[in-house]
C-alpha cells in the first residue's frame, strides 16, 4: 500500500472489527493515529507494523480523550459496538475538544437522526446495506414497458 503522508492526526474510539480495520488502513496510508480501547486484549489483534498510538481507557471520561491529545485532533472516529458510548463520545469530542470532523458508527437505524441532528457524520451499517442491495438489485433490471420512471 502506498504510504502518503496527510499530516493529520486521527483518533479511533474502540478497536474491535471495525475500529481495528479503520485504524489499521489509516496507519497504512500515512495519518498520525492513536486508538483508544477499554480491553488491553483488543489492542493485541493491532499487526506489528500499526504504526500509532495506543490510549487504554474509557473514551467516555474527558481524561482519557485529553491523554488521546483529543484538542490536537483533526478527525474522530467512534467505533464502538454501543451507539450511546458512540454518541457520548463523539459530543464530548466535538462540544469539549472542538474537533470539528466527527464520524461515528451508528448500528441502530432509529439513532441515526440523533447522531446527524448534532452533527455527528455517520456510518450506519444497516442503511449501507440496504443501499448495496438495492443497487445490486436493480443493477441490470429494466424498467417494464411503458413506466417512465
Amino acid at each position: 500500500m502506498k504510504q502518503i503522508n496527510y499530516r493529520l492526526y486521527v483518533i479511533v474510539v474502540g478497536c474491535g472489527r471495525i475500529g481495528l480495520e479503520v485504524a489499521t488502513h489509516l496507519s497504512d496510508t500515512g495519518f498520525d493515529m492513536t486508538i483508544v480501547e477499554k480491553s488491553p486484549d483488543a489492542l493485541s489483534a493491532l499487526p506489528e507494523n500499526y504504526g500509532g498510538f495506543t490510549i487504554i481507557g474509557d473514551a467516555t471520561e474527558r481524561d482519557v480523550l485529553k491523554r488521546a491529545k483529543a484538542e490536537k485532533a483533526d478527525l474522530l472516529i467512534a467505533t464502538t459496538g454501543d451507539d450511546p458510548t458512540n454518541y457520548f463520545v463523539s459530543l464530548i469530542g466535538s462540544k469539549i475538544f472542538g474537533i470539528t470532523n466527527v464520524i461515528s458508527l451508528v448500528r441502530s437505524k432509529e439513532n441515526v437522526t440523533l447522531f446527524e441532528n448534532s452533527g455527528i457524520r455517520v456510518i450506519s451499517p444497516i442503511n449501507l446495506a440496504i443501499e448495496t442491495f438495492q443497487r445490486s438489485i436493480l443493477e441490470g433490471v429494466e424498467p417494464a414497458a411503458g413506466d417512465d420512471k
